[in-house]
């Protein structure tokens, strides 16, 4: 089955590449990977511990994110690709009728519990109960992921970005997965079960690599929402690194990471190891660490001091990077 992507002059010149992490998108492939037995080496470590550690709230987040087949597209908003908070806020803004337009598509194809029916029609506690449990899952199961995530997805990034400089469109599509095929003025992407046709229409394609996608890449369902193609990266499952939801590494690489933390403090190195996942702003990187936001501005300015971290304001935000010296505090290299 085959996924037709229909490209215009215009197109090409507006699709672009994600350039960190979509938290959301990978919030809601976590919990797809959660319900498959998919790659053991990969995933596996983090699966077994992972299912163990699940909460009653996160628990209902599973039947939303089924592991074959339809996800509502309100789950995966364009409004992360500027950080987790700003995704969650735009899904807290999603119209009943959209909710539930989409919630009764997931319905054709998963039992739905009672709860989602008052989702559906706006009931505010039920919808911030789900956006606990999305922030609750990306905090404690994802973010201590993101040293691993980063690295591998932003290893993509640049890669394409070369490929895309260098030779143009033609050239990033012969180094993505052989499931994405280009034919001026054609792409078509393999998909299970998927066979239609989308036409960009001058709007672009957002391309996002991601870490828990896994053999397939996935597109949205409607085909007015802004276009995202969503892919998987390339692991190299000899150097995973799992890092536990307690936020302690644990095989291959332990005792670096181990060291590091009896270096500079095992929080300060979970904000270094999280400001290594992509730019993040001081509030994002609290949240993807799961302290408070004092704690993690002191923090970052500590990194920043010592040269491990490099901070810029961008308008009023301010953004805070890995150093080169910082990657190799984290990586071991010399």
């Amino acid at each position: 089955m085959v996924y037709r992507v229909h490209f215009g002059c215009a197109d090409l010149a507006r699709t672009t590449i994600a350039q960190e992490p979509d938290p959301l998108w990978e919030v809601v492939l976590g919990l797809n990977m959660l319900q498959t037995d998919d790659g053991p080496t990969v995933f596996g470590a983090w699966r077994e511990r992972t299912r163990a550690r699940l909460t009653a709230v996160e628990r209902d987040l599973l039947v939303l994110a089924p592991p074959v087949g339809y996800t509502p597209d309100f789950l995966t908003p364009a409004g992360a690709a500027e950080g987790l908070e700003a995704g969650l806020a735009e899904i807290r803004s999603t119209s009943p009728d959209r909710l539930t337009a989409e919630l009764r598509k997931l319905a054709e194809s998963v039992r739905l519990p009672r709860w989602t029916r008052r989702l559906a029609a706006g009931d505010p506690a039920v919808m911030e109960r789900l956006i606990h449990g999305l922030r609750h899952f990306h905090r404690t199961k994802i973010a201590p992921q993101m040293p691993k995530i980063g690295t591998a997805v932003i290893r993509e990034i640049e890669q394409q970005s070369e490929a895309v400089a260098t030779n143009g469109f033609e050239n990033l599509v012969s180094i993505m997965p052989e499931a994405v095929r280009w034919q001026a003025p054609l792409l078509t992407v393999d998909l299970p079960h998927v066979d239609r046709d989308l036409y960009l229409c001058g709007r672009g394609l957002r391309l996002i690599p991601s870490y828990f996608c896994w053999r397939y890449p996935i597109m949205l369902f409607d085909p007015q929402l802004p276009p995202v193609l969503v892919y998987p990266v390339r692991h190299d499952a000899s150097a995973v690194v799992h890092v536990d939801p307690d936020r302690r590494a644990v095989g291959r690489g332990t005792d670096h990471a181990g060291a590091v933390a009896d270096l500079i403090g095992r929080t300060r190195a979970l904000v270094l190891r999280s400001i290594s996942a992509g730019a993040c702003s001081t509030s994002e990187l609290a949240s993807r660490t799961g302290i408070s936001l004092a704690s993690a501005s002191e923090h970052a300015r500590v990194l920043h001091r010592t040269g491990l971290v490099t901070t810029y304001r961008v308008g009023n935000a301010v953004r805070h990077t890995i150093s080169p010296v910082g990657t190799k505090v984290l990586t071991g290299e010399h």
